[in-house]
């Protein structure tokens, strides 16, 4: 497995999980997890991830969940397979969540990540 921390800012870091090639995973080779964390003084806080946990024919697209603490759990399918408009989609998540004055800050941390496919 293959992991590692990005840097977002102080408060804020990626942390991601990308495992062992696997045939299950059709599209992207293998399974990943791409967590947003809130890093608090004492402990770090989950916000979101982004996954490829579906394994279903047709299903083959990452997904978005947002933290269960939340008032109400959401969970958005992406609706390409495409790196780079994935990419595209989960900057613009994460700028929902913790706003738009850190847009190129969560830009150049996304573009660390490199393809689940290789």
């Amino acid at each position: 497995m293959e992991r590692g921390n990005i840097k977002i800012n102080k408060n804020y870091e990626l942390e991601y999980r990308y495992f062992e090639r696997d045939t299950d995973y059709k599209y992207f080779n293998r399974k990943f997890e791409i967590y947003l964390i809130d890093k608090k003084p004492l402990m770090k806080n989950y916000v979101l991830h982004m996954d490829n946990c579906d394994t279903s024919p047709g299903k083959w697209s990452p997904h978005i969940h947002k933290a269960s603490n939340v008032k109400k759990k959401l969970y958005f399918g992406m609706s390409t397979l495409n790196w780079n408009d994935v990419k595209n989609n989960l900057v613009n998540c994460i700028v929902d969540e913790i706003g738009e004055k850190d847009r190129l800050h969560i830009k150049k941390a996304i573009g660390k990540l490199s393809s689940p496919k290789l």
